[in-house]
């Protein structure tokens, strides 16, 4: 994997079985056993918790009967200390500790009633009485939907305007793949802990984690190097000198051709917003073949841009002949005219990024080669494997792998918490704001990638760094505004970042 960045130990991103299987042998290698790196934890959590809430706060620690519950209890214990007002509620309230001493969590549980601390039941939790809620009720080996009392409680919580603090995980979900298949915690702040569980930073778990922080608890680096990272979070530093500076003698011939093949009656704007974007990725020239009856629509749009009426087979063999890197599927539709198109763009040996129709296409007519790039949605994703967009969103780190190994091709799921699978292996993106939830967005992001590939940026590249860039810029275009930000809004600060400018600022 690239410096993307994977020697940055809070870029690595693991599996729950890892943690489950490594933490103990990386406490162990780091002189510590696992009662000492328990109480690491709840001092980790109370630590990010007094950093926020400073005391006499009201604080409700919601534990369950695991190691999660465990740090809960210390948390607990030391935030009581600290003068804290603290009240446990427990998923089995004052239940007897037959053996205190028969596992880490009893320990914990022990230390705070021989404090003085007493439990009471779950459902006695009324957040709103509380400055804060302290979930430690269920942690990363969950993976199937909550049932009973700790529904109610979710939704109590949910409903509440009290701030949450989630150790670890938020309850109900799934750590390992981001899937929520039920009710589950909406923390403020997740404290994730020891290493980031890949899980917690994409999809639907993205509404439900909040602020997230990693707390390695001292065994960080001892884990990392035990434990091999097949997912990497991507930061703008981790790029480097990708599309580099210019040599002053340079020409347009140099800077690459995009194509961009789309452009039905009535879909002009899709490939309008990825003709610009494309210009702006700094491409030397951009040409457009698009259906006769948007031709004047479209060249009107961008006089830089080369537009041309495709009314067969003859009229576009020398464009695709011409291309550097082609966008196939902005505004393209799905009539016999955009798959006689399809057909003959996939003929050509050009590099193709994939988007929107195109990848509707592709689903009919599948090919399998490495130079394509797919950026789907959960929707066309679901198409491209013949399944459902549910699906693609219970898992979505099967369903990019299985699209790779599909279609050969170098593929971003688009989303919160993108994932890419690519020549330089697996990552992650999650940047971006919800002020890009409007339409348009995926056009813009084609002529990104297409521009940055007609400038000879390697494909794997030109996908990661369309889809940070892509991403930051619209983190900046929503600062005036998550509601109402348009595509377009996103080109000047595209301009921007292909040119150095805000790449490290992450």
């Amino acid at each position: 994997m690239t410096n993307t960045d994977g020697s940055r130990y809070e870029n690595c991103l693991y599996r729950v079985e890892q943690l489950q299987k490594g933490e103990k042998k990386a406490a162990e290698a780091s002189a510590m056993n696992m009662m000492q790196l328990m109480s690491a934890a709840g001092k980790a959590v109370f630590k990010q918790l007094q950093r926020r809430f400073p005391a006499p706060a009201r604080i409700a620690v919601c534990c369950g009967e695991g190691n999660n519950g465990g740090d809960g209890y210390i948390v607990a214990r030391l935030a009581q200390e600290a003068g804290y007002q603290v009240q446990v509620f427990a998923l089995k309230p004052n239940a007897e500790l037959s053996d205190p001493l028969e596992s880490d969590a009893h320990r914990a549980r022990s230390a705070w009633r021989e404090q003085g601390g007493n439990e009471k039941a779950l459902l006695d939790c009324a957040p709103d009485q509380f400055d804060l809620v302290v979930d430690a009720l269920f942690g990363v080996g969950l993976n199937r939907a909550l049932e009973g009392d700790p529904v109610t409680w979710v939704q109590h919580v949910n409903a509440s305007s009290t701030p949450v603090i989630s150790v670890d995980v938020p309850s109900g979900l799934n750590a390992d793949n981001g899937h929520v298949p039920g009710a589950a915690v909406r923390a403020h702040l997740t404290v994730s802990l020891v290493a980031l569980k890949r899980g917690l930073l994409t999809g639907k778990a993205q509404n439900h984690t909040g602020e997230l922080v990693l707390e390695d608890l001292g065994i960080g680096e001892t884990f990392k190097q035990q434990n091999d990272a097949d997912w990497f979070r991507v930061d703008a530093g981790g790029l480097g000198n990708w599309l580099p500076a210019r040599a002053r003698c340079t020409h347009k011939g140099e800077q690459g051709h995009v194509l961009i093949v789309g452009g039905q009656p009535g879909m002009s704007g899709a490939v309008i917003l990825a003709m610009k974007s494309a210009l702006r990725a700094g491409a030397g020239k951009v040409s457009v073949a698009c259906h006769p009856d948007v031709q004047a629509i479209v060249a009107a749009a961008q006089p830089e841009a080369m537009v041309h009426s495709i009314k067969d087979e003859d009229t576009l063999k020398p464009l695709l002949r011409d291309a550097s890197a082609i966008a196939l599927g902005p505004g393209l539709g799905q009539s016999r005219w955009s798959h006689d198109v399809f057909s003959q763009v996939m003929k050509a040996d050009a590099l193709k990024v994939i988007d929107a129709d195109g990848l509707n296409l592709l689903a009919s007519y599948p090919a399998r080669s490495s130079k394509l790039l797919l950026t789907p949605h959960p929707g066309e994703a679901a198409r491209l494997l013949q399944t459902t967009a549910d699906e693609v969103e219970a898992d979505r780190f099967l369903a990019v792998t299985q699209l790779r190994e599909k279609y050969g091709a170098q593929v971003l799921l688009k989303g919160a918490g993108s994932l890419l699978v690519t020549d330089r292996g697996r990552c992650l993106i999650d940047r971006g704001s919800p002020a890009m939830a409007s339409g348009g967005m995926g056009d813009l992001l084609t002529g990104l990638i297409s521009g940055l590939l007609a400038q000879r940026m390697a494909p794997a590249q030109a996908l990661i760094a369309g889809a940070l860039w892509h991403a930051m810029a619209g983190e900046e275009a929503g600062k005036d505004g998550e509601r109402g930000t348009l595509a377009s809004d996103l080109l000047p600060y595209i301009r921007r970042l292909v040119n150095g400018y805000g790449r490290d600022d992450d």
